[in-house]
C-alpha cells in the first residue's frame, strides 16, 4: 500500500523539520503533536515585554532608549533587557541581521528579505514569528528605523498580525539634513528628530553661521593664530565634538558646509567686523575681491597654502568622523581674488581659483582623511552651463556636485531639465557624487520671520520623485527645519525616501489624518492639494533668484513708474533651460518678467482656496498633541493640532498677499520692457495694472498690520505695512 500525505499534513511535517533544524527545536518534543500552521496571535508592544538585544554599540543603546519611549517607561534601565541572541515567545528581539543567527534563521525560513537588500541602502523589517516580535535592520540606521516604526505602531495602538511583517528600504541612498535651521549647537533632540525623518548624513553648520563655516573656526594654526578669536575657536571645537557624538548615537555621518576663502564680508557684515578682519592676516596675504565683499585672503600666497595645509591636518586629527565638505563660494563671506588687480592671481579667473582650491582640499585633505569628498555647487557658477559642466568634468572623482535646478533651492521649484540631466550624466561618467539640492522644510523664498509653519508635503513628494527619476546619489535639504514644530514635511520626507513612486495623495492624506485627526486632517489634505497647485504654477517661472520671492523682493520699496523702472527695473535672471517640450526662463526679458507675473496671478486663487480649507480644518481640530509629536523630545513645546494648522494658514496667506503684489509689479515691469522703455507709452497702457497693484499693496498692508496686532510678526523692525501703503499712494498719484 502506498503512503499518501494530505497537503496539510505534508506542510505541517515540513514546517516541523525546518523549525527543528533552524531554531534548535527537539524532534522528539514535536513527535507526538506536529506544530500547527494556524496563524499566530497579533503582537502589540507593552511595557512588560522582555527585550532581547545581542548587540551593544552606541546605536543599540539609542534603540533601547527609543524602545523605552515606545513602551512608555522613563528610562531604558526599566526595561527587561537580555543580551542574548534568542527570541523566546512573548519577547521583543531587536538587532542587526549580520550580528544575529536568530535573525539569519528567519532569512532561511523565507520570513525576511533583508539579506537581499544592497549594502548601500538602509532597510528594516518588523516580523511576528514564533510568538516573538522581531525589529531588524541591515544597517544601524535600518535598526533604528525598525524601532521608529514600532513606536509609530504603538502610538496608533496597532498590533503586528501573526505571520505578517512590515518592511521598508530607503531608495534614496544619501540623505543630507542640517540638524536644525538656527541655533548652533542645537539640542540632542534635533539629531534624534532628523534621524526619525530618514537622514543618513548631518551638516553641522549653515553657510551663513559665521566662523562655523570656516576651518579656522574649529582649530587654530600657529601660522595665523589670530584668524579667529581663541575663545571662539575653543567654544566651537567643543560644540563640534558634542554634535559629532550626537550624530554617532543616531548613525548619522557628520559633514560640514564650508565657505572658503574668508573675506571681509558683504553689506550684511557690521563695519567694525569688516575692519577687524584686516588685522587678522598680514596685509601681504590679502587681495581685493573686486566685489562688495572687500579684501580676501589670497590663496596664491605660499603662506596661505601652508596655512590651509596645517588647518586640514589639525582639523582631521580632531574630527576624523567628518568625511564630506560642502564647499560654497562667492557669497556668505567667502570669495576669491579679483583676477584684474591681484598681483599673484592676475589673469587667473575666479573659476580657476575655485578649481584650484577644490583640488587642494582633496589632495591635502585625503592625506590626513582618506576618502574625503569635496562637493561644490552651482550658485554663482552655473549661468554658463557649458563652462560649468566642462569645469566639473575636469575635477577629480572625489569632487562631486550638490546641485539645484535654478541656482538655489526653492519651495515651489520641482523642475527637471538639461542642466540637471547633463550634470548627472557627467558625474556618473567621472565617478563623482551627485546630490540633489532642494528645500524640503523651510524655504527662504517665503516671508521671513513670521510665526508660520511651512508644510507642503505633496511638494516634498514631487521633489523627491524628481530626484529619484534622475537616479541621484543623494538629496540635500538646504535649510532644515524648526524641529519642535514637527513639520508634516518631515514625515513626508521619510515616506517618499522609502518609496519615491508611492501615490502622493494617498501618502499625504494618511499623514494629514494621523497628524491632525480624521476630521481636521481631511480639510488639511484638501488645503495641501490647493497649495500644491500654486507651487506647480510657480515652478514654471523661478527665474530671478531671489528677487521674485517675498523675503527678498525689492519692488515694495518703490512705485512702478517709468522713471523708477528705468533706474531699478530687473535685468538678467536665470538662463534658459531646455526641458521636455518646454523652455524654462524665456530668453526675452519682457517674456521672462511676464512669466513670473502670470505665475503669481495663477497661483493666487489656489492660495486662497488653501487658506479657506485651513480655516475649515481649524474648526475641526482639537487642542491635543500632534500624532507625530513623539518625534520631538526637546525643551520647546510642540504646537497642538489646532495651533499647527493656524500657523500653516499664516504661511499660505502671507504667500498669497505678498505674491499677488509681486505679480502685479512684475507685470508692470514686463510692460515697460515691451513698450521699449518708452515712458509715455508705458503710462498710457499701464492704468489697469497700476490700479491692480495699488489694491494688492493695500491688501498686503492690511495683512501685515493684522500680523503685528496678533503677535505673529517676529520682526519688530519690519515696516512692510508702511511700505505697501506708501507704494499704493504713490501709484494713485502716478495713475491720475
Amino acid at each position: 500500500m502506498t503512503l499518501r500525505l494530505e497537503r496539510r499534513e505534508f506542510l505541517a511535517l515540513s514546517a516541523a523539520g525546518a523549525a527543528s533544524t533552524l531554531l534548535g527545536s527537539s524532534t522528539e518534543s514535536n513527535a507526538q503533536e506536529p506544530p500547527s500552521l494556524s496563524v499566530p496571535e497579533p503582537i502589540s508592544l507593552h511595557s512588560a515585554m522582555p527585550v532581547y538585544m545581542p548587540g551593544s554599540t552606541r546605536v543599540h543603546e539609542t534603540a533601547l532608549r527609543e524602545l523605552a519611549l515606545a513602551f512608555g517607561v522613563p528610562e531604558p534601565g526599566q526595561l527587561d533587557v537580555h543580551r542574548e541572541d534568542a527570541a523566546p515567545a512573548g519577547t521583543l528581539f531587536a538587532g542587526l541581521l549580520g550580528e544575529s543567527k536568530t535573525a539569519q534563521d528567519l532569512a532561511r525560513l523565507g520570513r525576511i528579505n533583508l539579506h537581499n537588500v544592497p549594502p548601500t541602502r538602509d532597510a528594516y523589517e518588523l516580523v511576528n514569528h514564533g510568538g516573538a516580535l522581531f525589529l531588524l535592520g541591515n544597517t544601524p540606521r535600518g535598526l533604528l528605523h525598525a524601532v521608529y516604526k514600532a513606536q509609530e505602531l504603538a502610538r496608533e495602538g496597532t498590533a503586528i498580525a501573526g505571520g505578517k511583517g512590515i518592511r521598508g528600504t530607503f531608495q534614496i541612498r544619501e540623505r543630507f539634513f542640517h540638524h536644525r535651521f538656527n541655533g548652533w549647537i542645537g539640542e540632542p533632540a534635533d539629531f534624534r528628530y532628523i534621524s526619525h525623518l530618514g537622514a543618513s548624513h548631518c551638516l553641522l553648520a549653515h553657510d551663513w553661521q559665521g566662523n562655523h563655516r570656516h576651518l579656522q573656526g574649529y582649530v587654530t594654526s600657529p601660522l595665523f593664530p589670530d584668524a579667529v578669536d581663541a575663545a571662539e575657536v575653543a567654544e566651537s571645537h567643543q560644540g563640534m565634538k558634542m554634535m559629532i557624538e550626537a550624530c554617532l548615537d543616531h548613525a548619522l555621518e557628520p559633514c560640514l558646509w564650508i565657505t572658503e576663502l574668508p573675506c571681509q564680508g558683504g553689506p550684511w557684515t557690521p563695519e567694525p567686523t569688516r575692519q577687524k578682519f584686516l588685522s587678522r592676516f598680514p596685509e601681504e596675504t590679502l587681495s581685493d575681491s573686486g566685489t562688495y565683499q572687500g579684501k580676501v585672503i589670497c590663496f596664491s600666497h605660499p603662506k596661505i597654502q601652508e596655512f590651509y595645509r596645517d588647518l586640514l591636518a589639525r582639523f582631521f586629527a580632531d574630527f576624523p568622523e567628518i568625511g564630506t565638505f560642502f564647499l560654497f563660494g562667492l557669497d556668505a563671506d567667502g570669495e576669491f581674488c579679483d583676477p584684474e588687480s591681484c598681483p599673484r592671481c592676475k589673469g587667473m579667473s575666479k573659476f580657476d581659483q575655485r578649481d584650484r582650491l577644490i583640488r587642494f582640499l582633496i589632495e591635502e585633505g585625503q592625506k590626513v582623511r582618506p576618502g574625503l569628498r569635496v562637493l561644490t555647487t552651482g550658485w554663482g557658477w552655473s549661468s554658463n552651463t557649458e563652462e560649468f559642466l566642462a569645469r566639473q568634468k575636469a575635477l577629480p572623482s572625489s569632487s562631486g556636485l550638490f546641485l539645484a535646478a535654478e541656482t538655489d533651492g526653492w519651495q515651489a521649484e520641482r523642475q527637471s531639465h538639461e542642466l540637471l540631466w547633463k550634470a548627472r550624466a557627467l558625474c556618473r561618467e567621472k565617478g563623482q557624487t551627485f546630490i540633489g539640492y532642494d528645500d524640503l522644510h523651510w524655504g527662504d523664498d517665503t516671508v521671513h520671520d513670521i510665526n508660520d509653519i511651512q508644510d507642503y508635503p505633496l511638494g516634498v513628494g514631487a521633489k523627491i520623485r524628481r530626484w529619484h527619476e534622475l537616479e541621484v546619489d543623494g538629496v540635500f535639504d538646504h535649510w532644515g527645519g524648526f524641529n519642535h514644530d514637527v513639520s508634516s514635511n518631515s514625515i513626508a520626507c521619510r515616506e517618499f525616501f522609502l518609496n519615491p513612486l508611492a501615490d502622493p495623495e494617498a501618502v499625504c492624506r494618511g499623514i494629514a489624518e494621523r497628524q491632525f485627526g480624521r476630521d481636521a486632517g481631511a480639510h488639511v489634505f484638501e488645503a495641501w492639494k490647493a497649495l500644491e497647485q500654486a507651487h506647480a504654477v510657480l515652478s514654471m517661472a523661478c527665474s530671478w533668484a531671489p528677487s521674485q520671492w517675498p523675503g527678498w523682493y525689492g519692488g515694495r520699496e518703490y512705485a512702478p513708474t517709468a522713471e523708477e523702472f528705468a533706474k531699478r527695473g530687473l535685468q538678467g535672471g536665470e538662463p534658459p533651460r531646455q526641458a521636455t517640450g518646454f523652455t524654462y526662463n524665456d530668453p526675452g526679458l519682457a517674456n521672462r518678467l511676464q512669466s513670473v507675473a502670470d505665475a503669481w496671478q495663477l497661483a493666487y486663487p489656489h492660495y486662497i482656496e488653501a487658506s479657506e480649507r485651513m480655516e475649515q480644518a481649524i474648526d475641526k481640530a482639537m487642542n491635543e498633541p500632534l500624532f507625530y509629536a513623539f518625534w520631538w523630545t526637546g525643551e520647546t513645546k510642540s504646537p497642538t493640532r489646532r495651533e499647527h494648522i493656524r500657523r500653516q494658514r499664516l504661511y499660505i496667506e502671507s504667500m498669497a498677499f505678498v505674491g499677488r503684489e509681486i505679480g502685479a509689479h512684475f507685470a508692470l515691469n514686463a510692460l515697460f520692457e515691451r513698450v521699449g522703455r518708452d515712458a509715455v507709452a508705458y503710462k498710457q497702457q499701464a492704468h489697469g495694472l497700476l490700479l491692480e497693484d495699488a489694491k494688492a499693496c493695500r491688501n498686503a498692508a492690511a495683512f501685515f498690520e493684522k500680523l503685528k496686532i496678533n503677535g505673529d510678526d517676529r520682526r519688530s523692525d519690519r515696516d512692510w505695512a508702511v511700505l505697501y501703503h506708501a507704494k499704493a499712494e504713490a501709484i494713485d498719484a502716478y495713475a491720475k
